[in-house]
C-alpha cells in the first residue's frame, strides 16, 4: 500500500506516525490546513465544515489565516491538534519540505484568543506512591511553575480543585489502576474522581523518576541546582515537576524559555478548602457552572488580567500568615481613603498590557 501513496501523503504518514494518540493532525498545504482520513471526519464534525474526499480519501480544510479561531473550538471539544507547516517556499515540481511545528492541547495552548485573560491556564502532572501525593503545574502562558508534596493526599486536593487545571499528565495505567482500588482507600478515590472529570495525557513511569526530574529541570532552568529555589534535589515532587517540563517541551517542540523559577507549595501556609466547600460556597463557579455569579466573580474588580489571575489564586490557596492579612487591609483601607489617587492609579492600571502572558508567547 506505501507504493502507492504520493510522495505528499508518505510526508504526512511520516508526521502522523510520531504524533500522541488521538492527535488531530493539521498539514499545512498553500493557504490550508488540511486533514485527511479519521482526522477529516472528526474534525469535520467538530468544527462544522464540509468533509470532502480526493478520490477515496476524506478530507476537510481550514484557511491558514482563521486557525486559530478553528483550534480553539478543537480544543474545547477536548482534542489535541498538531500543526505541521511549510518549512520552506513551494517549488514547480519539487516536494516542499515540511516540520512538526507545534503540538497545541489545552494545557499547552499560548495563542490570546485561546486563553482567558482573567484565569490561570495549568498543566498539571500527578503522581502517588508510599510517600504520597506528588503534584507539579505550571502556566505556560505566565512562566508559573510550582511543585508540592504530601503524605497524606487530601491536604494537596482542595489546593489542586482550586487550580481546576486545563489538562493533567499521568504515568500510563495510573488513572485506572485509582479507579479500581480497594473502597478502604478513600484518598485514592478522591484522587480518581478529581482526574476523571477532566483531559489527561500519559507518559511512561520513568518520565516521572526523581532523578531524571531533577535533570530535566535544572536544564530547563538553566541552573547547577535546586539550592536557590530552596529545594533539594531529591525532593519528592521533582518527578511530577519533570514529567510536566518534558510534556511542554514535546508539545511546543522547544524548551519553555520563559521558566525562570520553581516555587514549593506548602499545605500548612494556607487554608485547606475541600472540593465540596468549594462548590457548596460557590467559590470559583456558581452552582450553574459560571464565574459570573460566583464569589470570585463578585469581589474582582481588578484592572489588569494579571490582578485577576493574582486574585483566583489567593482564593484558591487563603494564606494563614496573620501579618500578611493585616498588612493587605492596611493597603486597601489607604486606598480606599484616598479615592482621587485610587482613581488616578486605575487609570494608569488600565494602560498595562498583560506583561507575563506576552513574555509567554515569546518562544
Amino acid at each position: 500500500m506505501a507504493e502507492k501513496l504520493t510522495p505528499m501523503m508518505q510526508q504526512y504518514f511520516e508526521v502522523k506516525r510520531g504524533l500522541p494518540a488521538n492527535t488531530l493532525l493539521l498539514f499545512r498545504l498553500g493557504d490550508f490546513y488540511e486533514m485527511f482520513f479519521e482526522d477529516a471526519e472528526i474534525g469535520a464534525r467538530l468544527l462544522g465544515i464540509t468533509l470532502t474526499k480526493r478520490q477515496t480519501t476524506p478530507m476537510a480544510g481550514i484557511p491558514h489565516h482563521a486557525a486559530d479561531n478553528y483550534v480553539s473550538k478543537l480544543l474545547a471539544a477536548g482534542k489535541k491538534v498538531a500543526i505541521c507547516d511549510q518549512a520552506e517556499a513551494a517549488q514547480a515540481g519539487k516536494l516542499v519540505k515540511r516540520q512538526l511545528t507545534r503540538i497545541l492541547s489545552p494545557g499547552t495552548t499560548l495563542s490570546a484568543n485561546q486563553l482567558d485573560a482573567a484565569k490561570n491556564h495549568y498543566l498539571c502532572a500527578l503522581t502517588l506512591n508510599d510517600a504520597g501525593l506528588h503534584a507539579a503545574w505550571l502556566d505556560l502562558s505566565t512562566g508559573e511553575f510550582r511543585l508540592a508534596t504530601d503524605a497524606r493526599p487530601e491536604n494537596l486536593l482542595p489546593v489542586l480543585t482550586a487550580l481546576d487545571p486545563a489538562e493533567l499528565v499521568l504515568i500510563e495505567g495510573q488513572l485506572e489502576k485509582w479507579r479500581s482500588a480497594p473502597h478502604e482507600q478513600h484518598a485514592v478515590h478522591a484522587l480518581h474522581q478529581f482526574c476523571a472529570g477532566r483531559l489527561s495525557s500519559e507518559l511512561p513511569g520513568y518520565h516521572f523518576e526523581v532523578t531524571e526530574g531533577a535533570r530535566n529541570v535544572m536544564e530547563t532552568l538553566g541552573v547547577l541546582n535546586l539550592q536557590g529555589f530552596g529545594l533539594a534535589n531529591t525532593h519528592p515532587a521533582l518527578g511530577a515537576a519533570g514529567a510536566v517540563v518534558y510534556y511542554a517541551t514535546e508539545n511546543l517542540c522547544a524548551k519553555p524559555e520563559n521558566l525562570r523559577s520553581l516555587q514549593e507549595y506548602r499545605s500548612t501556609r494556607t487554608l485547606l478548602l475541600d472540593p465540596a466547600t468549594l462548590r457548596n460556597l460557590e467559590i470559583f463557579a456558581s452552582t450553574r457552572g459560571t464565574r459570573e455569579a460566583s464569589l470570585l466573580g463578585a469581589i474582582d474588580r481588578a484592572t489588569t488580567a494579571a490582578g485577576s489571575r493574582l486574585l483566583e489564586r489567593w482564593l484558591a490557596a487563603p494564606g494563614l500568615d496573620l501579618l500578611e492579612i493585616k498588612r493587605r487591609q492596611t493597603m486597601v483601607g489607604e486606598l480606599l481613603s484616598q479615592p482621587g489617587d485610587l482613581a488616578n492609579l486605575r487609570e494608569l492600571l488600565n494602560k498595562v498590557r498583560d506583561i507575563p502572558r506576552i513574555l509567554g508567547r515569546l518562544q
